[in-house]
This record gives C-alpha cells, sequence and structure tokens, in this order.
C-alpha cells in the first residue's frame, strides 16, 4: 500500500509548530530534517560522506497520510500554515513513498518512553522494568506519548490521584491518555475521536492492555456522542478546535471535574484561558518549547 509523503519547508524556529500541525492530520513518524542537527551535536563525531544531501537549505518537516486523504489533508495544512509569521517559505512537496517501507521504518525507530510512573512499550518489543507498562501499537494512526502535548497531559495525569475517577478522552488519537489514566487507576475511560482510523487503533490498544471491561471507544465528533458528566477530561487538540468545543465540553462537566487542555501554542494561550474562564479555574500551567498545557477546575 503506497501513502503520501508531504513535506513542508520551514525554518528551525517554526519546525516543531510545523510537526505538531503534520501530526494532527498525519499518521505518526512526523520527521523534521535539520542540518544544523549534523554540526550542533557534540556527541556526533562521524557522519556518514554524502549524507548533507538529504537535508536542503530549509528544514523540512515530513509527514505520511492515505492516498485518499491527501485533500483532506493538505487543506487542513494549508489553513493552519497560514497563521505563522517567520516561518520560512512554507513551501509544501508531496511524493508518492512504499507504505511497506515506510511502516517498517518507523517500527526499527520507535522506542520504549519512559515517564515518572510508565513505560510506553512498543506492542512487537519488551521491556524490564518495575513500572507500569502500556503497551502501544499506534498503527498508522496517531500519538505515540512522544510530543510534547501528550508528555504534558501524562505529567499532569500522574500527579493526581485518579483512583475510582471516571475520565473522558476527547480526541483519543490512539488512546494513551485515556488508557493511561486506567493504568493509573481510573475506574472507566471513555475514548471518542472523529478519525476512524484511531479509533480502531485505540480499539486494539484497549484489547492489548486488557482493559476492555473498563473502556469504551467511539467514533464520532467528539463530545457529540458523549452522554453523562466526568471526574477527568482530557483534550489534547489544537487551540482553535478547543475554542469550538468549550460549550460542549461545559455540558460533561460537574463541579469539582478536573479538564486537561493541551495542544496550546504559547501565542493562543490567553484566548484558550478567555474561553475557559468562565466555567472552570486555573490549577496549573505547563510548558514544554512553544507548547502550554493546563489543568482546569470546573466551577
Amino acid at each position: 500500500m503506497d501513502f503520501s509523503e508531504i513535506a513542508v519547508y520551514t525554518n528551525s524556529l517554526m519546525a516543531e509548530v510545523v510537526a505538531y500541525f503534520l501530526q494532527e492530520v498525519c499518521m505518526d513518524g512526523v520527521s523534521i530534517y535539520d542540518i544544523k542537527d549534523l554540526y550542533d551535536n557534540p556527541s556526533w563525531d562521524y557522519k556518514e560522506d554524502g549524507i548533507e544531501l538529504n537535508y536542503s537549505d530549509e528544514v523540512v518537516v515530513k509527514g505520511y497520510c492515505n492516498l485518499e486523504d491527501t485533500d483532506r489533508v493538505l487543506h487542513f495544512l494549508r489553513q493552519s500554515l497560514a497563521e505563522l509569521t517567520d516561518a520560512g517559505s512554507l513551501k509544501i512537496v508531496v511524493n508518492t513513498v512504499d507504505g511497506n517501507a515506510w511502516v517498517e521504518k518507523f517500527r526499527e525507530t520507535f522506542r520504549p518512553i519512559e515517564t515518572d510512573k510508565i513505560v510506553i512499550c512498543p506492542e512487537w518489543q519488551s521491556v524490564e522494568t518495575s513500572k507500569t507498562v502500556f503497551l502501544m501499537d499506534s498503527g498508522v494512526a496517531f500519538g505515540t506519548g512522544q510530543h510534547e502535548t501528550t508528555s504534558m497531559c501524562l505529567e499532569i495525569a500522574e500527579k493526581l490521584d485518579l483512583t475510582d475517577k471516571t475520565v473522558l478522552d476527547v480526541g483519543c488519537g490512539s488512546g494513551i491518555l485515556g488508557l493511561c489514566a486506567l493504568l493509573l487507576g481510573a475506574k472507566s475511560a471513555e475514548l471518542v475521536d472523529i478519525d476512524a482510523q484511531a479509533t480502531d487503533v485505540a480499539r486494539h490498544n484497549t484489547e492489548i492492555n486488557k482493559l476492555t471491561d473498563k473502556c469504551i471507544v467511539k467514533t464520532g465528533n467528539l463530545t457529540e456522542q458523549t452522554q453523562g458528566v466526568f471526574d477527568i477530561v482530557f483534550a489534547n487538540l489544537t487551540s482553535d478546535i478547543l475554542h469550538l468545543l468549550r460549550q460542549d465540553i461545559a455540558q460533561v462537566v460537574r463541579r469539582n471535574t478536573l479538564l486537561i487542555l493541551s495542544g496550546i501554542l504559547d501565542v493562543k494561550l490567553d484566548g484558550v484561558l478567555a474561553d475557559y474562564s468562565d466555567i472552570f479555574e486555573v490549577i496549573e500551567t505547563r510548558q514544554k518549547g512553544e507548547w502550554r498545557a493546563l489543568l482546569l477546575k470546573a466551577k
């Protein structure tokens, strides 16, 4: 099966932001090719002859999607990239690549990710640890826990007492946040995503972690299919989607419900705070690079 490889040309300053936009609509394995990495890393005392030929004068960020999704992905990217300034040419180049080769390459490079309490381990690997192991197969969908927006959510969740809590993961992707919450003691979790490919992978991850009796996975317009209220709500999305969902999210919380928001660019933080301040109070703000995450409590 072939895939579309989508390359966006940018600069070092905005590469992570461009990569985030690609991760929103592409498969896992988004890569950043920055020639500065060849020379700025003091631990590299050897490099192959001619390796510079793999790099451009600009930073190149590459993501992958199904061929039939290419037009949708490009539409989203052009809208998102239009918001950026001082970000290089933002030229977009699309090529067709051998999907089997790409998936194998991704599997070779995906290694276990360790947090304070959990080790996220690829399903096809094993790990020796005293920590809780979350088996992960991201397939060709979304979310391995490597991106700052996801890791900040996990860091916040690990500091909470999730014992017997009910959890909603809005825009769940591969299910990492909701399922890890179960491993941290939550009683039940509902995972919702608009992308059927993502929820297929989330269901698989639910099965391989033996959490099917505690978890429901739904495909649909985020909170549209959700009934009732929850103790903990995750929403690791973009600022624009968080803006659109603020009333929907208000319908699934009760007093003292904790809401963990992420995917917020620093320049968008004030807008998100304004959207949610009438219903929630801010408990904590986290930052990694250009990204912000919020822990809020319903008033």
